[in-house]
């Protein structure tokens, strides 16, 4: 996969990446045009727009991936950028407490100006690196999908890009091929086992769809919200 800013493919999606500055939106998308990691953060001016192409198990389609500034220093998000949108990644850093508290203000933006069927994937990066000391709760919703990944790892950096191509085909099996073999940055250290039993249990301690607006405090009336960030 590589970015292909004046190619034009049928299937093409317009696709939003947000999320606070330094979670690794930008080097997510470099990763899958050059296959380099780059330690040094540069962060992104106002917006950037590539064009994604992937090879699917049925079709080819390709993602216009909208690359927003996190940073409101930056240039910032404007309304304007959601238009046409047809999905969106909300990516965090999992080791930053403060970027997944974010991700519930990243939704609500996107649901107030794109409606709330809007196929989302939360996508927490870096999870290679020690986690946050709360732990994360994320909630059932029928557009809404999770997954973690680490771009200095390069590991399970597919997931967020196959997920939201099953939702917008509608094809539960969908699966993405013809891809690249992206190696780990140097002297990066990871447990692709630990990565990958951290993100089952986030999905196996699920919350369940919201009924009303006091159903979150009523699931975790015995719980200590202070150990817990509900993403969603």
């Amino acid at each position: 996969m590589e970015f292909m800013p004046g190619r034009c493919i049928r299937d093409t999606y317009k696709c939003l990446i947000l999320g606070d500055s330094g979670v690794g939106k930008s080097t997510f998308l470099r990763r899958h045009a050059t296959g380099q990691f780059e330690e040094q953060h540069v962060p992104t001016y106002g917006l950037n727009v590539h064009t994604l192409p992937l090879e699917t198990n049925y079709k080819s389609v390709a993602l216009e991936m909208w690359d927003v500034a996190g940073d409101p220093r930056h240039g910032g998000l404007h309304n304007g950028y959601f238009f046409y949108a047809r999905c969106a990644i909300i990516m965090f850093d999992l080791s930053s407490a403060s970027s997944a508290a974010s991700v519930a203000h990243w939704q609500r933006q996107l649901a107030d100006i794109c409606g709330k069927q809007l196929p989302v994937v939360v996508c927490g990066n870096k999870a290679e690196l020690k986690r946050m000391c709360p732990a994360l709760l994320f909630r059932q919703q029928p557009n809404v999908d999770y997954c973690e990944m680490s771009s200095r790892a390069a590991w399970n950096m597919e997931a967020p890009l196959e997920l939201l191509c099953r939702r917008l085909l509608r094809l539960k099996d969908l699966k993405l091929i013809s891809q690249p073999v992206l190696k780990p940055a140097k002297d990066c250290e990871f447990n692709v086992a630990k990565m990958r039993k951290h993100m089952d249990e986030v999905k196996k301690k699920m919350l369940p769809a919201r009924r009303d607006e006091d159903d979150i405090n009523e699931i975790l009336a015995e719980r200590d919200l202070k150990q817990y960030i509900v993403l969603n």
